[in-house]
């Protein structure tokens, strides 16, 4: 990803690639981790780092769209970026050009829901944990 992504540092151990590095799709710049197991065909991991993942004002994690929610620590849930169902990814395609400016429209959306509470993304299935919940 250095080329497309020079901010992005990578790490590597036997079971995952790690990505660090920051995006700034609209007002605020994000922190983000991006956590692939390239043994498995498992989707990238993204997940926030700074400033964490935040509900709205009055709302709960449960309600942020679009994650895979994490309910022990929903402040480590990944963000949902893409229909796992509809094959828009596979592991033979670049994370630098599919995962990372995904993450970055999500953040964008995100920026968007937090100031009013309009997802604006495309959307497949419940929005949100909480939704499903209920």
């Amino acid at each position: 990803m250095q080329g497309l992504w020079p901010a992005f540092l990578p790490a590597a151990d036997g079971e995952a690639i790690t990505w660090i590095g920051p995006l700034r799709p609209f007002q605020a710049e994000w922190r983000i981790r991006v956590t692939w197991f390239w043994r498995t065909d498992e989707r990238p991991y993204v997940q926030l780092l700074d400033p964490p993942l935040r509900p709205r004002e009055g709302t709960e994690h449960a309600e942020i769209p679009h994650l895979i929610y994490f309910d022990k620590n929903p402040a480590l849930s990944a963000l949902c970026l893409y229909d796992p169902d509809g094959g828009q990814w596979d592991p033979r395609m670049l994370i630098a050009d599919t995962t990372i400016p995904w993450t970055a429209d999500w953040l964008k959306f995100y920026e968007f829901w937090l100031y009013d509470g309009i997802w604006r993304g495309k959307s497949v299935g419940p929005e949100s944990a909480a939704k499903v919940r209920a």
